[in-house]
């Protein structure tokens, strides 16, 4: 068994297999959008349209939520392959509590 970021570091830049194997790509969330609607909806709400207000606050806050959800995912990806091992043998790829060493 092999530490899997050391067997990825050590593979050559034209090898197809630093593709197979690299480390998951980081999520930026972009929180403009939800704040923005966010503070347009408190400003509706305010200025006498509720509705509209409601609605963007609503929407502002789910798109929020999904969005810290996305990065929180990537988080745990990113933190699942910093302590994933690799088969010697197989192209299997395991959790470093899963391995079992000879």
């Amino acid at each position: 068994m092999l530490d899997l970021p050391e067997f990825w570091r050590s593979l050559p830049h034209e090898s197809e297999l630093r593709g197979k194997y690299a480390q998951p790509t980081e999520y930026a969330a972009q929180w403009l959008l939800p704040v923005g609607a966010v503070v347009l909806g408190i400003v509706l709400l305010v200025t006498g349209e509720p509705a509209a207000g409601i609605l963007l606050l609503a929407g502002g806050g789910a798109v929020g939520y999904w969005f810290s959800r996305l990065a929180s995912a990537a988080e745990d990806a990113r933190a699942r392959w910093q302590r994933s091992m690799i088969c010697r043998q197989c192209p299997a790829v395991f959790p470093r509590e899963d391995a079992v060493t000879v």
